[in-house]
């Protein structure tokens, strides 16, 4: 709430609030931005395990997340993500991110990346469906073409901490 305050002031910030808490007229079955139901949340998958990058990691295990963080270094985060196919068996994110230097550090300014989201399961017997899976490709400079998939930090799988 603080940061609804913080970035909407007092007074839109209460109107948000009823509208989450009530519905909006109009509103659609969408979930909120605190994520699904716990109805719906057996439905609906989110990105992963919370637990997956650890206590800095941000976006995962939420529903189509707009930020995606493993703690590390730049090229470990993308921002300003779009979704499309969310809920499907393959779900594809565009979004924001930094790129490597030949000769080392980083390009300034973010480069356009997709996001490939797959392998719908649960990461645990009692958590919600969850894609388990995230192929990434960005290009090699800015401005160039969207190179080869990979798998996000190498990872075999989004549902625990590490690598």
């Amino acid at each position: 709430m603080r940061y609804l305050q913080s970035r909407l002031g007092g007074a839109v910030c209460l109107a948000v609030a009823a509208s989450l808490l009530v519905g909006a007229p109009g509103a659609s079955a969408r979930p909120s931005v605190n994520g699904p139901s716990a109805t719906a949340a057996k439905r609906v998958p989110v990105l992963g395990s919370k637990s997956f990058a650890g206590p800095p990691g941000v976006g995962w295990g939420t529903y189509e997340p707009r930020e995606i963080f493993n703690g590390g270094d730049p090229s470990g985060m993308v921002t300003a993500i779009t979704w499309t196919g969310w809920g499907s068996p393959t779900a594809t994110g565009y979004g924001k991110s930094f790129i490597f230097k030949p000769g080392g550090g980083y390009y300034p300014g973010a480069v356009k990346v997709e996001l490939r989201a797959s392998v719908l399961g649960h990461c645990t017997a009692a958590g919600p469906l969850a894609y388990e899976h995230l192929a990434v490709r960005e290009p090699s400079r800015p401005g160039g073409p969207l190179g080869k998939w990979s798998s996000w930090s190498g990872a075999k799988t989004l549902c625990h901490f590490g690598f």
